[in-house]
């Protein structure tokens, strides 16, 4: 089912199944922070904060396959999107941000 038929029960007033506005409702979040996380680095220009966008990215794009362009292998690209999420995640707080070394030294 597309965006639309669940954009329309949600509309009418029609209940819909909880989990499935859960997982809209995460998407929409996912975006959300996708959009702060690039304002952030925007402002501080620390590329962990590029991994942590990208992160949240894959996880609106999840919900977004899954809604819009539903495929026979759902299973495989869910769990390589969470693998990818989960690893972005991790690199961003294990790298170190860099020092200016000319600042600081007299």
């Amino acid at each position: 089912m597309g965006w639309s038929v669940y954009i329309g029960e949600i509309m009418s007033g029609s209940p819909t199944d909880p989990t499935e506005l859960l997982e809209i409702g995460r998407g929409i979040f996912a975006l959300i922070l996708f959009s702060l996380s690039l304002y952030a680095w925007s402002r501080r220009r620390q590329p962990a904060l590029i991994m942590v966008a990208a992160a949240f990215f894959l996880f609106f794009m999840k919900t977004f396959l899954d809604y819009v362009l539903p495929s026979p292998t759902e299973d495989i690209v869910r769990v390589g999107i969470d693998f990818a999420a989960l690893s972005l995640f991790f690199v961003a707080i294990v790298v170190r941000p860099r020092r200016d070394l000319g600042k600081g030294t007299a």
